[in-house]
This record gives structure tokens, C-alpha cells and sequence, in this order.
């Protein structure tokens, strides 16, 4: 029967031992992880007070080249007891005809509008009634930006036409400060105005 020999093997458990007692007090000085866990006590979404903002619209028929416009826009929105959102915006910017009219690719426009939803958590649908001024326009050189399309309506050639609109769609909280929206307008100017 063989004996074991502790002498040659005790510098090799002592250092396992070590490892051992060492290990909890280096990983406390490791970061830790975030928990997976949905927050249960999360904030529902602030949908009142002013904003600001911008859109990108897009047109296309069915033959023709599709076209690409923009706008900026302010508003305030106040929400009642009863979660309803009452709110109004100033927007303005350039919307792409649904297909070209010899030069004319679009209009510039200003408009304001009244919105009124229904606030259900994060989303809020609603819908829209809206009053303001456009005019067509070429953009024939450069790309249509804001302050371009509120010169072009009331300065430069050609007449400003009064527009209505109504429309429809949801906004949805992504977090508190961020909100993105879907909607579709129809408007008397022979097109959607991006919102």
C-alpha cells in the first residue's frame, strides 16, 4: 500500500485554497449586470405640455418617380381628467406632389391644426382638422429645407392658396421625451401634408 505524500502537494492546495478565499473579494470589484426584469413601477408617458419636432413625408404613383418632403413643427397639447388630448400645431414645410405637374414637384406650406385623441398608455390615437396657406413649387435646384419653405409661401411668384385638412393617426411613446406618430391627411391641395 502506497502512502501519499502531503509534503510535495501542500504549496499546490495552498495556492487552491488561496484562489478559494481571493475569488468573492475580486468579483465584487467587478461591475454588475442590469437586471432583465421590466421595471413594474414604470412612468406612463407625459403627453402634455409643448413640443417640437420634425416629419418626413413621402409620395408615389404607381408609374412615377417617388418624391421625398419635410417639415417642422410646434405645438402644445393638454390632456384632461378623462385621458382626452386636446392639442394644436404650427407646421410648415414642402410636400411632394403624388406625381409631377410639368415643373411643379410640390408645394410649400404653413398650416395649423387641432388634434384631438385618446391617451392609452404609450399610445394615443387621433384625429385632425386643420386650416393654412400653400403654394406650388419646382425646387428646381437644391433640396427643400424649412426656411426655404417659409419664404417660398409668402415671398416669390405665384399665389398662395388657402387649404383645409383632415386627418388620422396614433402617436406612440418610445420613452418619455421621444414620441413617434403615423398618420395619414388629406388635404385640398391635392395631397397629404406630412405630420
Amino acid at each position: 500500500m502506497e502512502i501519499l505524500d502531503l509534503s510535495r502537494s501542500t504549496p499546490v492546495l495552498a495556492a487552491l485554497i488561496l484562489l478559494a478565499v481571493a475569488s468573492p473579494s475580486l468579483a465584487a470589484d467587478l461591475p454588475t449586470l442590469p437586471p432583465l426584469t421590466v421595471d413594474p413601477n414604470l412612468q406612463p408617458p407625459d403627453w402634455k405640455g409643448f413640443y417640437v419636432g420634425s416629419g418626413v413625408s413621402f409620395a408615389a404613383a404607381k408609374g412615377s418617380k417617388g418624391m421625398v418632403g419635410g417639415d417642422v413643427f410646434a405645438g402644445y397639447d393638454h390632456v384632461f381628467q378623462n385621458n382626452l388630448v386636446l392639442g394644436v400645431q404650427f407646421d410648415t414645410g414642402y410636400a411632394p406632389f403624388m406625381t409631377s405637374n410639368g415643373r411643379l414637384k410640390g408645394f410649400d406650406f404653413a398650416e395649423t391644426s387641432v388634434k384631438l385623441g385618446y391617451e392609452m398608455g404609450r399610445l394615443t390615437p387621433f384625429v385632425s382638422v386643420g386650416v393654412g396657406g400653400a403654394k406650388a413649387t419646382s425646387f428646381g435646384s437644391g433640396l427643400p429645407d424649412a426656411n426655404n419653405s417659409i419664404n417660398g409661401l409668402f415671398y416669390g411668384p405665384g399665389a398662395v392658396q388657402a387649404v383645409g385638412s383632415v386627418g388620422a393617426g396614433f402617436d406612440y411613446a418610445v420613452t418619455n421625451n421621444v414620441h413617434v406618430g403615423v398618420a395619414a391627411y388629406l388635404n385640398s391641395a391635392g395631397g397629404g401634408l406630412p405630420h
